[in-house]
């Protein structure tokens, strides 16, 4: 416990104080991470009604916390929100290995999966036909791999540059949705039926002219409907394929659609979209936010956590886009990070108890000087600098920082 904290009774808190721990675990609550300012008389009322006390700390007044605060959200009642808003307090799929023992093996899966894509998309562009068995054993090393510790495929997801990204962001948008639902618990099956359709939802876009795909600059009225169209394609041609089924095409057909509504190409909302096509909706547009493409540079996987958060409710779902930061984390692996030291290093890997203390690796020292051999951080064990401080994230930097990317550390 830090020397600073002070437990206090609920009733006690006040608003603009600093609650650095509580009377139970974070993940037994619906505050999404650990520690945050008191903004209102109503976040007083949302701890009241799961804590008698909590720990507050001093020394960190408003304004000078860095970390960011997520407020939680009541969950809505509907009918079938209870997958994001009911998740099994303990996991279903526990860790069975370290980032560094799974990274090969992922590395293997995920390089894989990737020929495979290309294929398949080989084989369309030949007017061949198709079938999914070689694909469901590619995906299968995949999901094996992210069940047992999904933060390397996480890191392999950072790896990708702007003229592979057609490839690669199917791939790792499937790889993200079956990290996603090994976090909600879904079983095997809809595991693979979760990669498969999300392998493949882009697929309908090799019937649009290439240029147009890779345009730099805004879309005409015109070429957007054009690019629209691509969903009607996709699912035509996952429905021919050999050993499709409905859920595969179901999120091929919903992967665009948002929760106000104002998604294509059927305009469906809420509990409308299917919870697969939700997921792959979301998958979708993380990726593509924080890949380097060639109309648009890569953002950080940090705020674009940050802007899916503001996106709540309007492109996706609430619940939803909660767990999906449970599952991936404030800062994401790959992020660039500068702690309280100075020194900056690449988050490596998640903590899952306590999501804003991930492991990182080292890469410049206080003075921005590159390391000759870079070390590792583990921030769950609370460590601290020269002066006793304990050693905190201060900023998630954006990518390609001080020359810094995470390509360039794979080995």
């Amino acid at each position: 416990m830090a020397q600073t904290e002070q437990l206090v009774s609920v009733d006690q808190l006040r608003v603009g104080m600093y609650v650095s721990r509580l009377d139970r675990p974070w993940l037994e609550t619906h505050f999404l991470f650990q520690g945050f300012h008191i903004n209102s008389k109503d976040d007083v009322e949302r701890l009241r009604k799961v804590c008698d006390y909590v720990f507050v700390d001093p020394e960190m007044r408003e304004g000078a916390d860095i970390t960011p605060h997520f407020r939680t959200l009541t969950p809505k009642k509907s009918a079938n929100n209870d997958i994001f808003s009911n998740v099994p307090k303990e996991p279903v799929y526990p860790m069975l290995t370290s980032f560094e023992e799974e990274l090969e093996a992922a590395r293997e899966s995920h390089a894989a999966t990737l020929a495979e894509v290309s294929n398949i998309l080989d084989d369309l562009k030949a007017g061949r036909k198709l079938e999914l068995r070689s694909l469901r054993q590619a995906v299968g090393s995949m999901i094996a791999s992210i069940i047992r510790n999904p933060d390397a495929f996480f890191w392999l997801a950072r790896l990708k540059d702007r003229d592979s990204y057609a490839y690669a962001h199917c791939v790792d948008s499937s790889s993200l949705a079956v990290a996603f639902g090994r976090h909600l618990g879904f079983s095997r099956p809809d595991l693979e039926n979760l990669a498969v359709g999300t392998l493949l939802f882009d697929i309908g876009k090799l019937q649009l002219p290439e240029a147009l795909l890779k345009k730099p600059g805004r879309l005409t009225e015109k070429e957007f409907a054009l690019i629209r169209r691509h969903v009607e394609f996709g699912v035509r041609t996952a429905s021919e394929m050999k050993g499709t089924n409905r859920e595969i095409v179901t999120i091929v057909l919903h992967h665009h659609e948002r929760y106000d509504g104002r998604g294509y190409p059927r305009g469906v909302a809420g509990q409308q979209i299917p919870v697969n096509g939700r997921i792959a909706a979301l998958v979708d547009c993380y990726d593509a936010i924080t890949s380097e493409r060639s109309y648009s540079h890569a953002m950080s996987a940090h705020d674009a956590v940050r802007l899916i958060y503001e996106w709540r409710d309007k492109d996706f779902q609430a619940e939803m886009v909660e767990q999906f930061i449970q599952c991936i984390g404030v800062f994401p692996a790959g992020t660039v990070v500068e702690l309280s030291t100075g020194e900056v290093g690449i988050v490596l890997a998640q903590n899952r108890v306590r999501r804003l203390r991930p492991k990182i690796m080292l890469v410049l020292d206080k003075d921005k000087v590159a390391y000759d051999f870079s070390p590792t951080i583990d921030l769950i064990e609370d460590p601290e600098d020269a002066d006793g401080n304990p050693v905190e994230i201060r900023q998630a930097l954006a990518p390609g920082s001080y020359g810094i990317h995470a390509s360039d550390f794979y080995l």
